[in-house]
């Protein structure tokens, strides 16, 4: 399979999260386990030969986990709402920082914990720059840093959490060389479940 978990190995080495942020990490990626159970106990069927059979499968095998940082100064945060387009937008514009667009899932909170489909950018060591969220204590990211830019969905809706985009990856996969190495791996050291991936 192209872009398997076996090519994706960690070179964030400038990031270590804090205690609070792998907890905050720990439940998003539950949350994520938690759709994917839910996702084959569904009414449809995806066909046994597709690369992935939810979104929340493709990340739990292919996902990774992304440090917040603080936004930096003097960088004025983007519309709320245009996340998508957003992060596509600035990661295209800041190409001198080694920036990329990712997408996946986030801990935000809004009187209370939510877990929401969300896109920012990561640098190269596997650190956040959000511009559309400011970072907050307790955020967790979790989700594929995508090295092509022809992907980028400049236009919003994101990757693989718009059906027209996500279809063909579930069936056939990422192309070659389409995701990035970045980020920390979901396991943390622990085995994965065998039957969530």
């Amino acid at each position: 399979m192209l872009n398997s978990p076996e090519s994706h190995h960690n070179t964030a080495l400038g990031a270590s999260p804090d205690a609070s942020v792998i907890a905050a990490e720990e439940g998003l990626i539950r949350y994520i386990r938690q759709n994917a159970d839910l996702s084959v106990q569904g009414a449809y069927s995806i066909p046994a030969d597709w690369s992935h059979q939810s979104q929340f499968h493709l990340l739990l095998t292919l996902g990774r986990r992304f440090t917040p940082t603080p936004r930096p100064e003097g960088v004025v945060g983007m519309p709320d709402r245009l996340c998508y387009s957003n992060s596509a937008q600035y990661a295209t514009e800041h190409p001198e920082g080694g920036l990329m667009y990712a997408e996946g899932f986030a801990l935000t909170h809004v009187g209370t914990d939510f877990y929401l489909p969300h896109a920012w950018t990561v640098r190269p060591d596997g650190t956040v720059l959000d511009p559309t969220w400011d970072d907050e204590p307790g955020r967790a990211y979790v989700g594929i840093a995508v090295a092509d830019s022809g992907l980028w969905p400049l236009d919003g809706g994101g990757i693989i959490h718009d059906f027209e985009r996500l279809m063909p990856i579930l069936r056939d996969g990422f192309p070659q060389n389409a995701l990035a190495d970045r980020g920390r791996p979901l396991t943390s050291g622990r085995p994965q479940p065998a039957d969530h991936c």
